[in-house]
């Protein structure tokens, strides 16, 4: 019988990879402890596009395997994960007809990255049969899945959306999906490994804002704020899932630089403007502007999300920012795609993250590979896994292979495949259709819970939010500005990792991409803390300060 190590696997970074090859490892019975610096979800998890896809563009670049393991994985979401992901439609629209091909060929097999790519010159505009063509071995390459196949449609027909007719004829539609929430779906995640963990007695201990040193051979985990020792151990391995901040992780630890990664800015906005909001509809569009680059218009609730840029970047990845050259690009993007004219008060909201990629010397940053590596190390005698880009549609398969490194090296069988384990939330979800809050709100009526809480819960929890209204309590005092009460937010602080107002507003209520975020509701959410025992009540108001401050140089938000 193999023998489990005494000592836990040390998983670094809980972002979408880091807590997924934790909830793997539980799952296979062996001792966690999971390190992240800042939050949950707090990097490039949380700054994406809020796709799961195929990645269509990959195909400009011969990326086959990577673009039929994204739609595998798709389709995967779709199934084990309904509540956080659901089919979108994609509108490209084109206004040529073979403009492209000969690029679009030449990428397919490679040849862009390399010399070639420079002779062929400024890739062309691309055209409606490069794009069809594009399509369809999309819709091969995604097998029999439950999403219809792509399609084309013309310019102002009923129910598309309603690109600029000045300078697109046609347009080509497809089925991706959109995942609003990535940072509910990571917390979702970690709830399913916390619950397997104490079904089976294994030790798995999350310590968020903490930061890692080195001790002999030996790691000490301390306290962001205080310094306060939380605990020093010796991992029976490491697996360095940090993204962006990986090299950085890599020299604290080995005290040897490295150059794995070569990450680049990508920016976002928001905009509830009535005529974009409009124009895009339930939709999305994908559509190249004059100067080759992509753009993503997405519905976001009742909002529109576009993005995005990618920029060369150096530094901590958290001090990365939209600037104001990157949203006026943006918005001429949209004008020039959509016909709408927007002006920076039109952008409510705006984001910005840096992508794990690695190091590469493509001319383009877009033609950088999204592929993901696994580097090995090893410290103080201990194995050392460090994971090189990855993307959030792709986060399963990734995590299974970084959870096989460590089981194979332990010399210890997987015990399971977590591939089509529902993700919690998920549960009943078909027996809630097709009005869950409707149903839900019947079925709770008895708690005095309001159908508008039940409407701004069930995208964070699913079915899972059945429990947790049971759980949490009967204070139903709401909090200032919005429709959740008191006793769900306690409930959320005390069992989801919270320990700031910054990651409560951003990350667990996502109350930062609300139309409507007041300073109230800041003071109320940190006298909540206080309860909870995560400030003290002199810290309170300096908290709030901050917050706001924060909320206004990384997303634009603005207090009155």
């Amino acid at each position: 019988m193999p023998q489990l190590p005494a000592n836990p696997i040390l998983v670094l970074g809980g972002g979408v990879h880091g807590v997924g090859v934790a909830r793997e490892l539980v799952h296979q019975g062996l001792p966690v402890c999971l390190v992240e610096a800042h939050d949950l979800a707090g990097g490039a998890t949380a700054k994406s596009s809020r796709l799961i896809h195929g990645g269509l563009r990959y195909l400009e670049y011969g990326d086959v395997g990577l673009v039929r393991e994204s739609l595998r994985e798709r389709q995967q979401m779709l199934d084990t994960a309904p509540h956080f992901v659901r089919p979108l439609e994609l509108f490209i629209p084109v206004r040529q007809s073979w403009s492209g091909l000969v690029h679009a060929a030449a990428g397919f097999v490679g040849l862009t990255r390399t010399a070639i790519g420079s002779w062929l010159g400024p890739r062309p505009e691309r055209g409606f049969w490069p794009v069809r063509l594009g399509l369809t071995m999309y819709d091969w390459l995604a097998g029999r899945d439950q999403l219809p196949p792509s399609r084309a449609a013309a310019v102002g027909t009923p129910d598309v959306p309603r690109v600029n007719p000045q300078r697109f004829q046609q347009l080509l539609a497809y089925y991706d999906s959109q995942m609003p929430f990535p940072e509910r779906f990571v917390v979702a995640l970690l709830a399913d490994a916390e619950a397997t963990a104490r079904a089976q007695g294994t030790d798995l201990t999350v310590f968020t804002h903490a930061s890692l040193q080195a001790i002999g051979d030996s790691l000490r985990i301390s306290d962001q704020a205080t310094g306060d020792e939380l605990r020093v151990i010796r991992p029976s391995a490491i697996v360095n899932t940090t993204g962006a901040w990986g090299d950085a992780t890599l020299g604290r630890l080995t005290g040897q630089p490295t150059s794995y990664f070569g990450g680049t800015k990508g920016s976002h906005f928001v905009s509830w403007n009535p005529q974009l909001v409009a124009a895009v509809g339930p939709h999305g569009v994908y559509a190249e502007a004059g100067d080759g680059r992509l753009v993503f218009i997405l519905p976001l609730g009742d909002a529109v999300l576009v993005g995005t840029t990618d920029e060369t970047f150096a530094g901590d990845p958290g001090t990365a920012v939209a600037t104001e050259a990157e949203l006026s690009y943006l918005r001429g993007l949209v004008e020039e795609v959509m016909g709408v004219t927007l002006t920076a008060e039109d952008i409510t909201l705006h984001y910005s993250g840096v992508r794990p990629l690695p190091r590469a010397d493509e001319s383009s940053n877009a033609a950088v590979s999204r592929e993901h590596f696994i580097r090995d190390d090893v410290w103080a005698g201990v194995p050392l896994w460090t994971l090189v880009g990855g993307k959030l549609t792709t986060w399963r398969p990734v995590a299974e292979q970084l959870a096989d490194r460590v089981l194979e090296r332990l010399a210890l069988p997987r015990q399971a495949s977590l591939a089509d384990l529902p993700i919690p939330g998920a549960e009943d979800y078909a027996a809630l259709q097709p009005d869950p809050v409707a149903t839900l709100t019947r079925e709770l009526s008895p708690l005095g819970v309001s159908a508008e809480e039940v409407a701004a819960l069930w995208p964070l929890f699913g079915s899972r939010l059945r429990a947790v209204l049971r759980d949490a309590g009967d204070d139903r005092t709401p909090v200032a500005g919005t429709a959740l009460s008191r006793a769900v937010v306690r409930w959320m602080i005390r069992h989801e990792h919270v320990q700031t107002l910054e990651d409560l507003v951003e990350r667990r209520l996502l109350l930062v991409f609300g139309r409507e975020l007041t300073r109230a509701t800041l003071v109320d959410l940190a006298a909540l803390l206080v309860e909870c025992d995560r400030l003290s009540a002199e810290e309170a108001d300096a908290a709030v300060e901050e917050t706001v401050t924060r909320l206004r140089l990384h997303f634009g938000r603005r207090f009155a």
